[in-house]
């Protein structure tokens, strides 16, 4: 890339006098228990980036129940840079001429200490190598990957979303790369963590129980349609006093599966695999439809008419969902669907990268002197401080 430099004070207002129809990307992502790393090259404007390298390592929360701030922060502190170290050292990226030309690090939202490790390796590195910084929005990064496969091409805008994971579950209509409405947001917890949770009150151990539930769910599935065995109803429903609100409650899953456990089985998990699955198979449901319901309500009060349809988030990779989503959703007139890769559903640093390409590449790029940041909707993309919009694109 040959880009004017203009002091290390203002490098990410650098502008490109002929831009390069290749330039090396180096991702990093660290918003919660996942330290990852991504090298990708966008050799080309009209291909997807070709993907070098992707690391990642993982917190394991098995023994604790769920994932400790403290903990995690001091894991991606102490992991990030070996892994940048790693990846950069082992494809050669590491001298004057072959390293990075862009750096594309994930800003937030997430837990604040978590979000510092990565970001500020990015930063440093960035004044290091006198290269631009792209401080990517986390959710952004999720709503795009379908797209990195066609190049940016499908889901063509306009397009409606679901996000689903164990911190997010927002439904959102996206206009264009910086346009975004939420439609539908949680009132208390996200689907993962109602999943993670109702499983572990039925005995599910790991470090992703929801996972690991559908995993067992997949090896039991002659359990599935039989007759429910819990008491649960859907939440946010029309009552006199509340019509057609759009919004989502998914803590009331863990309190229904506790008394009905409770009720029927005298507070004890069940042995038998077979009704573990039953009631598996109707939490699962359940959730899933609470999620549809509000997806189905959306496009009613809004009179919306879209075509394209992106499931992303941790959860997205689950089978059962996609199958729920597209029988409900292709009767309104939804015809294509699209999902990111399975192993770039949960949090990785590829989809920073690709994030981070579409907005460099709309001429944006993140002042050196910014902060990660705890909340940052994804409709309120450059409302955040510390960008620069440069001309070169």
């Amino acid at each position: 890339m040959n880009l004017v430099r203009l002091g290390i004070n203002s490098i990410n207002k650098v502008y490109l006098k002929e831009f390069s129809r290749s330039y090396k990307v180096l991702a990093i992502e660290s918003s919660c228990d996942d330290a990852c790393i991504t090298l990708m090259d966008r050799y080309s404007k009209k291909e997807p980036p070709r993907i070098i390298d992707e690391l990642k390592d993982t917190l394991d929360s098995s023994g604790v129940g769920g994932v400790v701030p403290a903990a995690a922060a001091k894991h991606n502190s102490r992991s990030i840079s070996e892994l940048a170290n790693r990846a950069i050292v082992r494809n050669g990226w590491n001298t004057e001429t072959t390293k990075p030309d862009l750096i594309c690090a994930t800003r937030g939202p997430g837990m604040t200490s978590s979000l510092v490790a990565g970001y500020q390796l990015g930063l440093g590195l960035s004044i290091a190598w006198q290269i631009p910084i792209v401080g990517v929005n986390h959710m952004l990064g999720h709503l795009m990957m379908a797209r990195m496969a066609s190049n940016g091409k499908y889901p063509s805008y306009p397009f409606l979303s679901i996000l689903v994971s164990g911190g997010h579950t927002v439904c959102v209509l996206s206009r264009s790369l910086l346009d975004h409405e939420i439609l539908v947001d949680t009132v208390d917890i996200a689907a993962g963590d109602a999943l993670d949770k109702c499983g572990r009150e039925l005995g599910f151990h790991g470090n992703m129980i929801g996972k690991e539930m559908d995993t067992f769910l997949r090896q039991h599935s002659e359990e599935r349609g039989k007759p429910p065995l819990l008491d649960i109803r859907e939440p946010m429903k029309n009552q006199a006093h509340r019509k057609n609100v759009l919004k989502y409650s998914f803590a009331s899953f863990i309190s229904q599966v506790r008394r009905s456990i409770d009720k029927k089985y005298n507070n004890v998990i069940p042995s038998d695999s077979k009704i573990i699955a039953r009631m598996a198979y109707q939490v699962e449901d359940a959730i899933f439809q609470h999620i549809i319901t509000k997806i189905k309500l959306a496009i009613k009060e809004r009179n919306l008419f879209i075509d394209n349809f992106v499931c992303a988030g941790g959860v997205g990779s689950n089978l059962t969902l996609r199958k729920m989503l597209e029988d409900q959703l292709r009767p309104l007139d939804i015809v294509n669907f699209y999902y990111p890769d399975p192993k770039y559903c949960t949090d990785n640093s590829t989809m920073i990268g690709w994030a981070g390409i579409e907005l460099f590449e709309r001429g944006l790029t993140t002042d050196i002197s910014t902060a990660v940041v705890r909340k940052w909707p994804i409709d309120r993309i450059l409302d955040l401080y510390g960008w620069h919009r440069n001309d070169y694109c």
